[in-house]
């Protein structure tokens, strides 16, 4: 007899079964039910933490942690290497082959800061002494602008000479634009 039959058997005749008889369909029903239900013994018993390393796939997740702190590394050293490349001579020829060095030398004929200064200050001076002695006078620029390409008239004519007041200097005032 099943489970399933015990308990029509128990309901539909309640009313005529004695307390002992029901008592005993009740174990039997609790009996049958034992099969459905096992005891067992807590998850964290039985199945015990597995230790990184030691699943299947496991080969595979350290494999990418290997690659991401490679690239994670190579990406925070590359500013420090690179600035030791670029200033450090001895470094670079001992690293970095020859083919490979793409660096310039300095040319040996270089100004220093000290020397473009005493220049700059010198033609300051000689601008000085030639407007105190008069050559930049309104009729020595005129003819100084004259000379300026072998073209004649001021500054603004020269300009729309040279094409500086068109829209486009490739386009002549008759044609027009069309815009597509």
């Amino acid at each position: 007899m099943s489970f399933r039959a015990s308990l029509r058997c128990l309901s539909s005749s309640a009313k005529k079964m004695t307390s002992a008889q029901r008592e005993s369909a009740l174990r039997n029903a609790n009996e049958k039910m034992k099969s459905y239900y096992v005891n067992r013994p807590p998850v964290h018993l039985i199945k015990k933490k597995r230790k990184f390393g030691d699943g299947p796939q496991d080969g595979a997740h350290l494999l990418q942690i290997a690659a991401v702190s490679s690239f994670l590394c190579a990406f925070l050293i590359t500013p420090f290497l690179g600035r030791r490349i670029a200033y450090d001579e001895e470094f670079r020829n001992k690293y970095i082959p020859k083919w490979y060095d793409y660096s310039i030398e300095k040319p040996d004929y270089a100004y220093t800061r000290k020397d473009l200064h005493d220049q700059m200050i010198q033609v300051q001076n000689e601008l000085h002494e030639r407007a105190v002695n008069g050559d930049f006078s309104p009729e020595k620029l005129e003819a100084m602008r004259r000379q300026f390409h072998n073209k004649e008239g001021s500054l603004s004519e020269q300009g729309k000479m040279m094409g500086w007041d068109q829209l486009h200097p490739g386009v002549d005032d008759d044609e027009e634009l069309e815009d597509d």
